[in-house]
């Protein structure tokens, strides 16, 4: 597997692909300070978007509320999870110090590629660690978020209590959309080759005609957001709103 360089990573990685770098790069930025989770800009973009047959369950933006709520649910604790089972307790960083090229420090764990080939409950094929959630999963863009848990006992007149309830919510409200990834989770899985990163501007996008629904670009993708469409029985993604881009 072709070694590159992730300077986030503040080192060299595996990736299935050797580097390919875009002109400029399209970024998409929310100011989390200023979001109350109104969820406009998560129905601008299903309306614009996602609104036929077959794409019900696709929100390609949506926001959430951390650390409760996910979409699908629990996409990152479960990813998580199955990279600390390939690399037990090795997930961990090396501070910065000083003058660096490595502005975060150095990420000694194993990435998605890296641990892909660790994990002993993944096909030896596999070349990016994944999953594939449920149907269920992908039911509600938000469920059981904000929701205060636990009680109190309250002492009441002779010796008697009562029970209040106790609030320990703490949150934040989290944009979510592809990240049109430097080094791509679902374009190192998909077998078919047909996701491509435009030279131009970075947009990651899925060639359709090249797509046979083989899910491993859901399966590869460490956010979730590329996802099936039944009717059709190819993947789709965010775009980017590539159209707008081009004018």
């Amino acid at each position: 597997m072709p070694s590159v360089h992730n300077w986030q990573l503040g080192r060299d990685m595996q990736y299935p692909y050797e580097g390919s770098y875009p002109e400029r790069q399209f970024a998409f930025v929310f100011n989390i300070n200023r979001c109350i989770a109104c969820q406009t800009c998560t129905m601008a973009c299903k309306s614009t978007w996602t609104f036929s047959k077959g794409q019900e369950h696709m929100w390609w933006n949506n926001v959430e509320s951390k650390p409760y709520g996910g979409y699908p649910q629990g996409w990152d604790v479960k990813l998580l999870k199955m990279l600390d089972k390939a690399n037990p307790k090795g997930q961990k960083w090396a501070p910065a110090h000083g003058p660096t090229e490595a502005p975060y420090g150095e990420f000694k764990g194993k990435t998605i590629f890296e641990a892909a080939g660790r994990a002993t409950d993944s096909p030896a094929s596999q070349r990016v660690l994944g999953y594939l959630p449920a149907d269920r999963e992908w039911s509600a863009p938000n469920i059981h978020e904000e929701t205060a848990a636990g009680e109190v006992q309250v002492p009441g007149e002779y010796g008697a209590s009562t029970q209040l309830p106790e609030h320990k919510v703490w949150f934040f409200y989290l944009q979510r959309l592809c990240n049109h990834c430097t080094y791509p989770g679902c374009l190192g899985a998909c077998p078919r080759k047909a996701i491509y990163k435009r030279p131009e501007d970075g947009v990651v996008l899925i060639d359709q005609e090249r797509c046979r629904g083989y899910r491993k670009c859901v399966e590869g993708c460490p956010y979730k957001k590329s996802m099936y469409r039944p009717t059709t029985r190819v993947s789709e993604k965010c775009i980017a709103c590539y159209p707008r881009l081009e004018g």
